[in-house]
């Protein structure tokens, strides 16, 4: 990542606001006018340990120290309490750590305002059977789906094939928006196994997909005993979803004009 897109990053995150307070070389990302990173832009008086782009991250103690022994680009920050912030050096780490790191400090930050503030932050968990979702949150549900899996991907399919009505429906909101969604389906409807599908995000790149995963997994465990659960991925979404657990079972297939694998997840025998 360099300067432009860290920032472009931070403050697509819901509520976020900068500022300058300690001079033009460094920008202040902040939660409610609290600092969760600084950006250094390079040169001026803050130019005191080396040239490299780096951002200051608040990060719990325990998690700062874990970071610094496996990362050697994540050192004590330089201007902050090392017990709370790390200096990241970001150009040489993956895009996708300095996101979730980015993201984590914005969680922790979140996690400390006042309850009735902080629900604006933090992701909040839907969980429901078919008979249980209201009239509104159905046609929420369709509607999102419509607009990613038929619009967006430009794909004409039947949607809605007659397993909502067996299936546990989740979903992720932030404020009054949804942000993330999936469906648990009992074996024998959508696929011979139990299954997860209908996954996704409407907000890309800040981890909501894989919170609503790990969700449904174990609303899978939960309501239906699962100890295998399979799914029907499009291809590219394969790391995606080993990241939590599934491996692939299949050769590529075609579904709906779109690549795809079967993938499964088996429950650990610990």
């Amino acid at each position: 990542m360099n300067i432009e897109q860290v920032r472009e990053y931070t403050l697509s995150l819901y509520g976020v606001t900068e500022d300058q307070p300690f001079g033009d070389d460094i920008i202040t990302f902040r939660l409610e006018g609290k600092i969760f990173v600084c950006l250094w832009l390079g040169g001026g008086k803050h130019d005191l340990k080396n040239s490299e782009p780096r951002l200051a991250l608040k990060l719990s103690p325990e998690r700062n120290l874990e970071l610094r022994e496996q990362f050697s680009t994540v050192t004590p920050a330089w201007h902050w309490n090392k017990k709370h912030w790390n200096d990241v050096y970001y150009a040489h780490l993956e895009d996708k750590l300095v996101k979730a790191w980015i993201l984590e400090s914005y969680h922790l930050v979140a996690s400390k305002l006042p309850k009735a503030i902080r629900q604006k932050y933090l992701p909040v968990l839907h969980k429901k059977t078919f008979q249980e979702l209201t009239t509104d949150e159905l046609y929420e549900l369709l509607r999102v789906r419509s607009e990613v899996f038929v619009v967006e991907q430009n794909c004409v399919y039947q949607d809605m094939d007659n397993d909502d009505q067996k299936s546990i429906h989740l979903w992720l909101t932030l404020g009054n928006r949804i942000i993330a969604l999936a469906r648990v389906c009992p074996a024998g409807t959508h696929m011979k196994e139990i299954s997860i599908g209908r996954v996704i995000t409407t907000e890309r790149g800040k981890g909501y997909g894989k919170q609503i995963m790990l969700h449904s997994i174990e609303a899978a465990v939960k309501h239906f005993c699962a100890t295998l659960i399979d799914i029907e991925a499009q291809e590219y979404a394969k790391g995606f979803y080993e990241s939590v657990g599934f491996k692939q079972s299949s050769d590529v297939f075609m579904l709906d004009g779109i690549p795809h694998i079967k993938m499964t997840w088996i429950k650990s025998r610990l």
